[in-house]
């Protein structure tokens, strides 16, 4: 659904070159970028606190999208509910989407006076929606943070991201590799770079005390990141450990724009339902009945035993016990088994847990 933001005169010499590009008219009103400021794709999440949610980071580039060249300003944003990317039956997601934004903290550096300072903002504030998120009429309305403001003031480094794969994406993890990669993509001779393990954890929003063990990160967080972000992205990311004397201490990220088969694939596949989508990018063969989550028995392999382990709480509950739990949740919702967003249903419950 394309998003016509209306701007008013802004004197474009004293804009950033990424507030140029949120404010190029015929930029913004493509359906398919999302502009996002480099320092902002770079950011990492601090130890101890939580990283934002998948559906919040997407939520968050749609919203700077939407306050386009006046990002900048002291100034309410106004958007239709009906035009984000929830539907009627995720009203309840929206609002948690909006806390989640309203409730990260983050550290971002700035210059004030020549000098470079760090400041410390949530990323919105003064956010304003209808009592009741029932119906599909009522807007919301939100300001980004001054510090985030002032990043976006002073950001010449940008990334155009495509909106489809960003609202495509299933993993948090994802998400965040995608925008790491998207950044240096456009950097002359540049096709890889070397993190610190720690740094990446922190810039993927691994949460402190998860995946600790390298097996665990691999498997769970970086492999998956980059099969899904290879499947729809249009790059093909690879990677490669680097050890310090027996541990493995850091990763080598490489990449590269597909060529036109493989763009024409990733471009076919955000067409496409995502029914089935993990089957196709896994090789496997997998049919709409089981694309769903089950609706009687164990979870303790598996697809979805996967999902409840990464989103879960720790100590880990049963998982067994959630999937009980799950269906008499999804009952009382009169949310189907089969839906095709019911993996992002079941992720968040997971991620809400309380016993």
């Amino acid at each position: 659904m394309s998003l016509k933001v209306s701007y008013s005169p802004i004197t474009l010499t004293l804009m950033s070159r990424t507030i140029k590009a949120l404010s190029d008219s015929t930029l913004a009103e493509r359906e398919h970028e999302l502009i996002a400021a480099g320092e902002v794709l770079d950011l990492r999440f601090r130890d101890g606190r939580r990283a934002l949610s998948l559906r919040a980071g997407k939520l968050f580039h749609l919203l700077v999208n939407i306050a386009g060249a006046r990002a900048v300003e002291d100034v309410e944003h106004k958007v239709p509910i009906a035009q984000l990317n929830f539907s009627h039956l995720e009203r309840d997601e929206l609002v948690e989407c909006v806390r989640d934004l309203v409730g990260t903290t983050v550290e971002l550096r700035v210059k004030r006076d020549g000098k470079e300072e760090v400041m410390v903002d949530p990323l919105l504030f003064g956010v304003r929606r209808p009592a009741e998120m029932y119906e599909d009429a009522g807007n919301l309305v939100f300001r980004l943070s001054p510090t985030l403001r002032k990043v976006l003031e002073q950001s010449n480094h940008w990334a155009a991201l495509s909106r489809k794969a960003v609202l495509a994406f299933e993993s948090r993890f994802s998400l965040r590799l995608y925008e790491i990669v998207a950044l240096r993509s456009g950097l002359e001779r540049k096709t890889s770079e070397v993190f610190d393990l720690d740094d990446l954890r922190k810039r993927l929003g691994v949460e402190p005390k998860t995946f600790t063990r390298w097996q665990d990160f691999r498997r769970f967080v970086l492999d998956r990141a980059l099969e899904e972000v290879n499947q729809l992205s249009g790059f093909t990311v690879t990677w490669e450990p680097v050890k310090r004397g027996r541990s493995f201490a850091a990763v080598r990220l490489s990449w590269e724009v597909q060529d036109a088969k493989g763009r024409a694939a990733a471009a076919r596949e955000l067409d496409s339902s995502s029914i089935g989508r993990r089957a196709r990018r896994e090789g496997t063969v997998e049919n709409v009945v089981e694309a769903g989550f089950p609706p009687a028995g164990p979870i303790s392999y598996g697809k979805w035993a996967d999902i409840a382990r990464e989103m879960l709480p720790r100590p880990t509950p049963d998982v067994d016990l959630v999937a009980t739990r799950f269906r008499d949740f999804a009952a009382k919702k009169g949310i189907p088994l089969g839906r095709s967003n019911i993996e992002r249903i079941f992720r968040i419950f997971c991620k809400e847990w309380k016993v």
